[in-house]
């Protein structure tokens, strides 16, 4: 690939990118504040994660 390539791939994997750094630092800052907390959140944000990566069901009828 060339870097025009990974450039263009960059850009569009920007927004997933943002959405996993920012639930990356609301689980640091639940683990600041408690380990339970953090164990909690960070198994929520792995669900998100898992969600918006899992493939698409056409809804069409």
């Amino acid at each position: 690939m060339t870097i025009k390539q990974y450039l263009k791939l960059a850009w569009a994997l920007t927004p997933f990118i943002l959405v996993v750094l920012g639930l990356l630092s609301i689980v640091i800052a639940a683990f600041l504040v408690a380990t339970a907390l953090g164990w909690l959140i960070l198994g929520l944000a792995l669900i998100i994660i898992g969600y918006i990566l899992s493939p698409k069901q056409d809804k069409s009828e």
